[in-house]
């Protein structure tokens, strides 16, 4: 996916909160990364999560 991609599924209106631990080196690496990049730290996230599914895609089909 792609982050034009990631930044269009922000406009669903069915978008879920979610709370989970981050240490805080990586915590801040992302404060740091959305910061000089002026892109939310959340789309960054569902990014990541949408890769992290395209990986282990194969395990999920019958």
């Amino acid at each position: 996916m792609h982050l034009s991609e990631a930044t269009h599924l922000d406009m669903n209106p069915r978008l879920t909160s979610v709370v989970f631990r981050l240490n805080r080196e990586k915590l801040d690496a992302l404060k740091e990364l959305s910061r000089t990049t002026r892109i939310r730290q959340s789309e960054y996230l569902r990014e990541a999560i949408s890769d992290l599914l395209a990986k282990y895609e194969a395990r999920f089909v019958d």
